[in-house]
């Protein structure tokens, strides 16, 4: 017999959880936890074989409930159990010690299954887990080289905003940020080389990929509602590649580029005005800028994305 503990802030799921799992005869629902440090205290207690984890909670969250586990009572297997499947979840989760990840999609019977799967000390990740695994482990080797689009993405105003709303609000919204930032570089063909704070810098080896990415986020978060606005920049030229990122004249250019841009705006440098530029997307000249720390004048152009 299987016993296992159900960690979840949501009554409701830990509910649709035990119904399930109770008709199970080789499973044995023992007991549940609201919150991450309720969990910890209740296989302390219980001695679960498994604890199926929710990673978001309050308090004490999943990732780190799962590391006191995992110093604690090593023999605990974990599954994590989110409704988030990108890097920001499954990583850190895995790396605090959950012996498998599944999406709260998943169904039943593939999580009754799963739960056996870690009870044998066997990893078990869902497609989605696997995708976004797979993607971060050959984004290093997929990066392209010499000339590069170079597209920075941030947040507007985003220390007020969680003056405004709180840190546990700001957290979910930054995390569905990220969620449509990455789904748009995904359907783009591009390349996420840093991320700091709010800040996304990716890569693409086509001018005209950068920009339909950046016109996808700014439309993708337009119709949500996450309720951040967002500016954008890029630009083009030769790069540096180093072990985690990229060097050179043509990534500064794109940081000061992005930095020129308000809210909802897409500026681009001239160079990649005129190497993406095609019937499918419209330009408007906003004249030359003088960019901090750098010699010249610039002339950028905005890229039309809500026509």
């Amino acid at each position: 017999m299987i016993r296992v503990l159900i960690a979840d802030d949501h009554a409701v799921v830990r509910q649709g959880l035990r119904l399930f799992l109770d008709v199970l005869p080789d499973v044995e629902v023992v007991g549940e936890a609201e919150d991450g440090g309720a969990a910890v205290a209740l296989a302390r207690e219980l001695r679960p074989d498994v604890v199926v984890m929710d990673v978001v909670m309050p308090q004490v969250d999943g990732v780190e409930a799962t590391k006191a586990l995992h110093e604690e009572a090593p023999a605990v297997k974990v599954l994590a159990l989110s409704t988030f499947g990108d890097e920001d979840h499954v990583l850190p989760t895995l790396a605090a010690g959950a012996v498998g990840f599944l999406t709260k999609d998943t169904r039943p019977e593939e999580i009754a299954q799963a739960i056996r799967t870690v009870h044998r000390g066997d990893p078990v990740l869902c497609a989605e887990a696997t995708r976004r695994v797979l993607r971060r482990v050959h984004a290093g080797r997929d990066r392209p080289e010499g000339t590069v689009t170079v597209l920075f993405t941030d947040i507007v105003d985003s220390t007020p905003l969680v003056d405004r709303i709180g840190d546990e609000r700001a957290r979910e919204v930054f995390k569905e940020h990220d969620r449509l930032v990455r789904e748009a570089l995904e359907r783009t063909g591009g390349v996420e080389v840093e991320r700091e704070g709010d800040k996304f810098m990716l890569a693409f080896a086509s001018a005209r990929a950068a920009l339909r990415c950046a016109v996808e986020i700014q439309r993708a978060l337009a119709a949500s509602d996450v309720g951040v606005s967002v500016r954008a920049g890029a630009n083009t030229g030769d790069v540096i590649a180093e072990e985690r990122g990229y060097f050179g004249r043509a990534v500064f250019v794109a940081a000061r580029v992005a930095e020129s841009a308000c809210g909802g705006e897409i500026l681009v440098s001239e160079i990649t005005r005129q190497l993406a530029g095609d019937d499918t997307l419209e330009f408007r000249a906003r004249g030359a800028h003088e960019l901090k720390g750098l010699r010249g004048e610039h002339n950028l152009f905005e890229v039309v994305w809500n026509a």
